[in-house]
């Protein structure tokens, strides 16, 4: 049994990390001994189980390049290879990637001797950019199994925003061509429904991290009594992460804005409760413009007078260790989806900046759309406040979590099976 999964990007994103540790885990529980192949925007970064390929979008982006108009006029030069010798393929076997570029063959290879094809999960069909290059290689991978003959399956993921008549009819058609779509948000579920998507095909489940068991709390507090901050301690922990969005979306003119609101929360929690807070980062590459580290600092220099009450954490720690110290955090506030979904699995209360749909979507799962924030919104008072407020309901914020969560995390632990299952039936049929 050969599986691809595809769609990959980076380790270096700790959500993203997370996600395919998880995707490979549920295979290797839910097939007999299966060989993994995983097709990766930075395939460097992975060390797991299976073999990490270089994406389709290796082929012409280096891994720190940003999206250019060079690449989109590269990408008919993929198209026409991938589908000559895929026809190639489809005559001649296996002896046609010799006509293939080297660095080449061990994605095609994977594509065509996979018995089925797995989209990772995420939230990587949506509207981005001037370009759309992103989407356009996102779609291809899939379509790609499709041409080939396999059967695909996507793991859970937002489907949207899409604002392109052109995207939403590639994303319909090639959805409508996958065994099952598993979405993690109910917003996804109503886009589906507007893009005409099949209801036998799909289903909602919670986000695939969930499933994550928990971190073992003494890797969190290695992590942070490196950066001099003891565990246990008797002042309360403010876990923050932030995120460079004007950087990856250059429509959005608040970035500024949003630091500053952030470091005043910060101020005025340490003020108040005699606290501490801690900037982590949740994703630290493989582009520049990815890298948390960077408005992180910005951040910290605003609160320079306030000196040891402040500590960033400067280090690319590992996904276990980065979940386990959100754990021994008393309260949150991240931008980044999954920094959020770690604290909130570890039972941290959090205030969460939605950057796109995708956090209020997968919050609704769990009732707890009413601590989400619009990034464009984001001032000093508002941010404040809604923080103020989760502080001082931080308890039955708590029980809630722990009253929904059970359900949650079984839901998102059966997805492997249920993509087995349907592999089986489709054998046998």
């Amino acid at each position: 049994m050969k599986i691809l999964i595809v769609n990959l990007h980076s380790s270096r994103n700790a959500g993203d990390d997370l996600l395919t540790r998880v995707t490979v885990q549920q295979l290797l529980t839910a097939f007999a001994q299966p060989s993994l192949a995983l097709s990766m925007n930075d395939p460097q970064s992975y060390e797991g189980p299976g073999t990490a390929v270089g994406s389709f979008m290796t082929w012409f982006r280096r891994q720190h390049d940003d999206i250019s108009w060079r690449h989109f006029f590269m990408f008919p030069f993929l198209l026409i290879e991938t589908l000559l010798l895929l026809l190639l393929f489809r005559l001649f076997g296996l002896s046609a990637l010799k006509l293939a570029p080297v660095r080449h063959r061990p994605l095609l290879t994977a594509y065509f001797t996979a018995d089925l094809v797995v989209s990772s999960a995420g939230n990587f069909l949506y509207t981005s950019g001037r370009l759309g290059l992103t989407f356009v290689v996102s779609i291809y991978t899939m379509l790609y199994a499709w041409l080939a003959g396999k059967p695909l399956y996507t793991m859970p993921q937002t489907i949207g925003p899409l604002t392109r008549g052109w995207e939403r009819l590639l994303v319909r058609w090639t959805v409508n061509r996958a065994r099952l779509v598993f979405v993690r948000d109910l917003i996804s579920l109503t886009e589906l429904d507007s893009l005409g998507v099949s209801h036998d095909r799909r289903r909602a489940v919670p986000d695939l991290a969930f499933a994550y068991p928990g971190c073992p709390p003494e890797r969190g507090a290695h992590l942070l009594q490196t950066y001099g901050l003891p565990y246990p301690t008797t002042r309360p922990r403010l876990g923050v992460t932030l995120m460079n969005w004007a950087a990856q979306n250059p429509a959005f003119t608040n970035q500024a804005a949003y630091e500053t609101a952030v470091a005043h929360t910060i101020r005025a929690f340490i003020t108040t409760q005699n606290g501490q807070a801690i900037l982590f980062s949740q994703v630290c590459g493989p582009t520049i413009i990815e890298d948390d580290r960077i408005p992180a600092r910005r951040v910290k220099e605003q609160l320079l007078d306030l000196g040891a009450d402040v500590v960033f954490i400067e280090q690319e720690p590992t996904t276990e260790a980065l979940k386990a110290a959100y754990g021994l955090m008393d309260v949150f506030i991240g931008t980044r989806l999954h920094s959020n979904i770690f604290a909130v699995s570890e039972g941290v209360p959090a205030l969460m900046i939605e950057y796109r749909y995708k956090t209020r979507g997968v919050m609704q799962m769990l009732d707890l759309e009413a601590w989400v924030m619009d990034i464009e919104e984001i001032n000093e008072d508002n941010l404040n406040a809604r923080f103020s407020q989760l502080w001082a309901e931080r308890d039955a914020v708590k029980n809630h979590m722990q009253t929904r969560l059970p359900a949650i995390i079984a839901a998102a632990a059966e997805v492997g099976q249920l993509i087995a299952a349907d592999f089986a039936r489709q054998t046998r049929s």
